[in-house]
């Protein structure tokens, strides 16, 4: 097949001037000259009227310091983008077509930090090559596991994150890269393949959609499956990309080989996928994804797949969520959780074990001129299950807390906030999590929050801190608590309950960096059931001794290190594991034979 990106063909220091212009590229006043009244909305660009909110890789990839590469690529994601935007696009360039299905050719000390795991930075969790055209970054990883399901035992781990190596015509072209360690040995967290999901033409148009990155995933083990969504954006339509895949297929190393997957062994492997939410008039960006582990005939919707997302239309950007039963089969249509909210921010949902759909999200408040200081308003939604195709029936949201000192959405060079020691584009993100214990079900919901009110005209945030909210009765009321006020920057919170009802909280921190307030390490803390409302959180256990750079990518620079990192823990056969997946700095790539580091996904395992 024809490469995508002409890029590929040139040379090495080519590419490199290419790359060293696009982190260079800034607009003199942030808004890339297509700013409009969606400001308010948080909303860095518009294509058609409709805006492209500035978060995850889809919000970076439409920004003033991506244009040097929406210039000069062929790839049909940034040419999609170019034309929303206005801008030339060459049209006679080759379009791929879809992906064919040919055959492919491919006990630890408890309470600690898996040796084999790599206690400094991780283990990487990808099997990229060093050397440049082939090596490019990777950033906003999540992650799942089926216990002991992999082969002699191993827990099978599925990681996904978006990979830059599709917009260098490799992994099938696809920014969605997924990462499988399926062995039990030599190491607990060490990928046997990877690859990116692949295309496919959507149902609502025909138009070839391919892996757009801003992924999630979560595993089922009552059905030995693994689910994952991505973005998925063209000239005519944009949708949700989801996939489904059984622990014994990618187990199996006929159907998913070891190495790296191009376009058709990804294909071959992820053969079950459908497109969610395809619209022709709107945006659909930074998807979530929910499984309902009741066993399947329980009760309506159990085994149900939910995704909630950003929905960008002229009118505002609103929260959406749409059911898919679990083969998926059928899926509903997608409604709005957000009511009147016309300016949210990226979604968060999950499944109480009474099978209730929850849905947390943020809508955006600015204040008057000059500082247009933003203001977060953090909602709630309770839905109850009716069964795919039908949609749930859920209540208004409702609010947990209005946050008057968020990480901005706005400024820092990309439309979006950034941290007074940190560019990278941030932004105040809830996530939340259920668990049982003796004061029944509780809700945790987690977020990043600047220390004091924002700085330099309401975009730089000085000292990120991760806040609380703790509800026993479904939202009806909430506590309030701190996670981590230390010195230094704590951001991108992830969360996740184990089997045993311990609720896992990883986060990146900034607080032993001698006082620079830079360089961060992946850390997670723990909350055990008991009788209040909140429980006490545990003190940081170090996931990574070697801290990460954010400024050290030499594809993106300080711009971008994606907007979270992923948690996954479970109850197995050997004890309780979690898997923290997060973006680390400290492995090199060749350019011309000369090192410069570069991000890649990492993996990392915690005992307890």
């Amino acid at each position: 097949m024809q490469h995508l990106w002409s890029v590929r063909t040139r040379s090495v220091a080519t590419i490199a001037c290419v790359l060293a212009a696009a982190v260079a590229t800034r607009s003199q006043d942030g808004s890339d000259g297509h700013r409009t009244a969606s400001r308010a909305a948080g909303a860095l660009l518009t294509a058609n009227g409709a805006p492209i909110p500035p978060f995850g890789l889809i919000g970076y990839l439409a920004s003033s310091r991506a244009r040097i590469l929406r210039q000069h690529s062929n790839h049909p994601m940034l040419r999609a983008i170019a034309r929303r935007l206005g801008e030339p696009v060459n049209d006679g360039a080759p379009a791929p077509e879809a992906a064919v299905s040919p055959a492919a050719s491919a006990v630890p000390a408890p309470n600690a930090v898996v040796a084999g795991c790599g206690g400094g930075v991780g283990t990487r969790f990808n099997l990229e090559p060093r050397v440049a055209p082939a090596v490019a970054a990777q950033n906003g990883p999540d992650v799942d596991f089926l216990p002991g399901a992999g082969l002699g035992g191993a827990d099978l781990v599925v990681g996904s994150a978006n990979d830059l190596r599709g917009l260098f015509g490799g992994i099938g072209d696809s920014t969605t890269g997924y990462y499988v360690h399926r062995r039990a040995t030599p190491n607990p967290c060490s990928p046997d393949f990877d690859g990116g999901l692949p295309s496919f033409p959507s149902r609502l148009t025909g138009e070839v959609v391919f892996g757009g990155g801003d992924t999630t995933l979560e595993a089922d083990p009552a059905r030995n499956a693994v689910f994952v969504v991505d973005t998925r954006f063209g000239f005519t339509v944009s949708t949700l990309g989801l996939f489904r895949n059984a622990g014994a297929r990618l187990t199996n190393a006929v159907a998913c080989p070891d190495g790296t997957h191009d376009g058709p062994a990804a294909a071959s492997c992820w053969p079950v996928h459908t497109d969610v939410n395809p619209r022709s008039d709107a945006l659909n960006v930074f998807p979530h994804l929910a499984v309902d582990p009741r066993p399947i005939g329980s009760g309506p919707g159990a085994g149900d797949v939910y995704t909630s997302n950003s929905l960008s239309i002229l009118s505002g950007v609103f929260t959406v969520l749409t059911a898919c039963s679990n083969s998926l089969s059928a899926c509903s249509p997608a409604i709005v959780v957000s009511g009147g909210d016309r300016r949210t921010q990226p979604s968060h949902v999950r499944v109480r074990p009474d099978g209730g759909v929850t849905v947390t999200y943020v809508n955006v408040e600015e204040g008057p001129a000059p500082d247009f200081r933003q203001l977060y308003d953090i909602k709630y939604v309770t839905c109850v299950p009716q069964g795919a195709p039908l949609v749930p029936s859920c209540a208004p949201a409702r609010l947990i807390v209005r946050e008057d000192q968020p990480v901005p959405s706005r400024g820092g060079g990309l439309g979006g906030g950034s941290l007074a020691a940190a560019n990278f584009l941030i932004t105040t993100h809830p996530k939340h999590e259920h668990r049982v214990d003796p004061s029944g079900v509780e809700t945790y919901v987690v977020w990043d929050r600047c220390k004091v009110p924002n700085i330099h005209g309401g975009d730089k945030c000085p000292d990120a801190d991760i806040r609380m909210a703790v509800s026993s009765d479904n939202g009806g009321s909430w506590a309030f608590a701190t996670v981590d006020d230390g010195g230094g920057d704590q951001y991108f919170p992830a969360v996740r309950t184990d089997g045993t009802n311990v609720v896992n909280i990883a986060y990146m921190s900034a607080q032993e960096d001698g006082g620079m307030n830079h360089r961060a390490r992946v850390v997670l803390r723990q909350i055990s059931p008991g009788a209040a409302t909140p429980d006490p959180v545990s003190p940081a256990a170090l996931i990574t001794l070697i801290p990460m750079d954010p400024s050290a990518d030499f594809f993106f620079g300080d711009a971008y290190i994606g907007s979270y990192i992923g948690i996954a823990a479970r109850l197995t056969a050997s004890g309780r594991h979690a898997y923290v997946h997060h973006t680390h700095t400290a492995m090199n790539g060749l350019y011309n034979a000369v090192p410069a580091p570069e991000q890649n996904n990492h993996l990392s395992r915690f005992d307890y």
